[in-house]
């Protein structure tokens, strides 16, 4: 009887913790990666810990399959990218990871940009730029811990994307991927808007280095000789001939060159010289204006290559070629659309190779009245 009733008790037990995992919405299992398993608790708990930059708006089904996806594809590509690292594959500057994050703070981007180039005083006095940020020495020390923990980040997401580019480049050339016409032309036409050749320019100009005093001023009176009627291929003859004269005079820097420059939009730092360039024609003078520090590939006599630092300077250039915006072409477009496909098509191997299960349909419908309370982003 005693065994018996014993029996009964630990099946009522177990009824009973069963019922509490069914009856319990966040222990439902909406995922699995090789044996472990994710539930909606866990997807929940994912979403609180991301930073609020970070964190996407979460209304429906939808929003959460797109963050449980990243958040799988992190958990492979994270470790395979640290990996790669490690092995000396792949390599990821931390200068420029932390330029990206520089880049992605939005509004930010200049306060952490200052905070990053300065040193806590010795005495731990706080200087008036100090003042002007709101800083004390403990606090700048914990701002720029900040900023190394974002690049940390930044770091392992970059390797992660790396490690899958390289796989995806080795198995496209073993034949394990394939890139089809159809890929392609698909792709293309979902990107098609966002394909374009960059407005560009070919010219020719008169440069004085900013970091010299007068620099503005020497480019100020090439600009008011043209004005006065000369023209520009004497002014060029002029200043290569090394004549001194008022504007050539000995010591002065003034140099000539022949450069191009992409109207990129992401590239922020010219977008001041296209405010003054952009829809120039051939033959068109165009300055005194300010051109940033950029990199030209250079050719030797013997034809080597070579990039040449060019440092901020003033110009005054004579426009030679022009091309403006236009949408690319499919064939055109192939080199951009090539790399996404293909690394979708390794992303696919790896979560087949990783044992990857979604359950789209116990996702919690957001949409619906009574969203999950525990979801952090559900009234967001």
């Amino acid at each position: 009887m005693k065994t018996m009733l014993k029996s009964l008790v630990i099946l009522a037990l177990a009824l009973a913790a069963g019922c509490g995992q069914i009856s319990d919405p966040n222990n439902i299992r909406i995922a699995k990666i090789g044996n472990e398993y994710i539930t909606r608790g866990d997807l929940f708990q994912i979403i609180n810990d991301m930073d609020d930059a970070d964190r996407p708006k979460h209304r429906t089904r939808g929003d959460l399959l797109r963050t449980l996806n990243r958040y799988i594809d992190q958990k492979i590509t994270v470790p395979l990218g640290q990996q790669f690292a490690k092995e000396g594959k792949i390599n990821v500057p931390r200068e420029a990871a932390r330029e990206q994050f520089f880049r992605d703070s939005g509004d930010d981007e200049e306060q952490y940009r200052t905070i990053w180039s300065m040193e806590p005083p010795a005495s731990g006095e706080i200087t008036p730029l100090m003042k002007v940020y709101n800083l004390t020495p403990q606090t700048m020390k914990a701002m720029k811990s900040v900023i190394e923990q974002k690049t940390d980040r930044i770091v392992e997401r970059m390797q992660a994307d790396q490690a899958v580019e390289m796989l995806a480049a080795m198995d496209f050339k073993a034949g394990e991927i394939q890139l089809s016409p159809e890929d392609l032309d698909r792709e293309y036409r979902i990107r098609k808007d966002t394909l374009k050749k960059f407005e560009w320019m070919r010219f020719l100009a008169i440069r004085y280095p900013a970091a010299d005093a007068d620099a503005l001023t020497q480019a100020a009176r090439i600009r008011e000789r043209l004005n006065a009627g000369e023209t520009f291929d004497a002014l060029i003859t002029e200043i290569q001939g090394l004549k001194a004269t008022a504007i050539a005079r000995p010591g002065a820097t003034a140099t000539v060159i022949e450069s191009e420059i992409e109207n990129n939009p992401d590239l922020a730092k010219f977008r001041g010289f296209w405010t003054v360039a952009s829809g120039a024609q051939p033959g068109d003078v165009i300055g005194p204006v300010y051109l940033p520090q950029y990199q030209q590939m250079t050719q030797d006599p013997q034809g080597r290559a070579s990039v040449v630092n060019m440092p901020d300077a003033w110009l005054v250039l004579k426009v030679e070629e022009i091309r403006p915006e236009s949408e690319m072409s499919l064939e055109e477009a192939k080199m951009a659309l090539a790399p996404p496909i293909l690394v979708d098509q390794e992303m696919k191997r790896l979560r087949e190779k990783n044992g990857v299960e979604i359950y789209e349909d116990k996702l919690p419908d957001l949409s619906e009245s009574g969203a999950f309370a525990s979801d952090p982003s559900a009234n967001m």
